[in-house]
């Protein structure tokens, strides 16, 4: 904001304080008017209603109830209690409404809770159903799925030997193997055993050039790709690392 639009801001708004309060000062003069000229005629009003009972008694002497004038704090204190009935019946009304709205949740959770209830009530039923037996066989049968789920080491190893290049030794190929299958059990020595049983069965050469020995993988001569013999596969799951390989040391 530059300097010259302070002054004009400041002149704007002295403006509009000076209406309000001109505005301000003639609504009181105008209500002190009403006020004055309800006043007025508030008194005439009195001195007629005066005058007639008088009449009225001079007349005829008619003992009538005559309504009192009415004054400005009992018209107060009447809309004061009009008005705090009011409210307290609006209060009430309010509470009701809380109350039935609670009364319909806590109802609609106790089905809920009876519900899951019932449903746990009925799971241990279910899970009752299997026998011990079948219990037992469980584990085995997926243990023995998994097994027949996966491919022979042998056949393994001779798929990742013929894919490469250059001959690779048994580390190298063990690590290839754990990188491609992270969730087998694969070790250095039980890689080296399996891949001089390869070289057995002249699926596989091996080249040793002074302590490391490589290996190379052969093409399969009358016998079924992916086919190994079971018995050597069950023999070469069962090395461990701590097993020597006199073959290959």
């Amino acid at each position: 904001m530059s300097a010259q639009e302070i002054p004009t801001l400041k002149s704007q708004y002295a403006e509009k304080v000076a209406a309000d309060l001109d505005l301000n000062t003639g609504e009181q003069e105008r209500i002190r008017e009403e006020i004055a000229s309800l006043q007025g005629r508030l008194a005439g009003l009195e001195q007629d209603h005066a005058l007639l009972v008088g009449m009225r008694a001079a007349l005829g002497g008619i003992a009538t109830a005559v309504p009192a004038p009415r004054t400005g704090k009992k018209a107060a204190t009447t809309t004061t209690a009009t008005t705090t009935t009011a409210t307290t019946t609006t209060a009430k009304t309010t509470t009701a409404k809380t109350t039935t709205a609670k009364k319909a949740t806590a109802k609609k959770s106790t089905g809920r809770k009876t519900t899951a209830v019932k449903a746990a009530a009925k799971e241990p039923a279910k899970a009752k159903a299997a026998t011990p037996k079948e219990k037992a066989a469980a584990p085995k049968e997926k243990a023995v799925a998994s097994k027949e789920k996966q491919v022979p080491l042998t056949e393994l190893i001779h798929r990742h030997l013929s894919g490469q290049a250059e001959p690779k030794t048994a580390r190298e190929i063990a690590q290839a193997l754990k990188t491609a299958q992270p969730d087998r059990s694969v070790s250095d020595n039980l890689v080296r055993t399996t891949t001089e049983r390869l070289v057995a069965r002249s699926l596989a050469e091996r080249v040793k050039q002074g302590a490391t020995v490589y290996y190379t993988a052969l093409p399969h001569h009358g016998e079924a790709a992916g086919a190994p013999v079971a018995a050597e596969e069950a023999v070469a799951g069962k090395e461990t690392e701590n097993t020597p390989v006199p073959a290959t040391t």
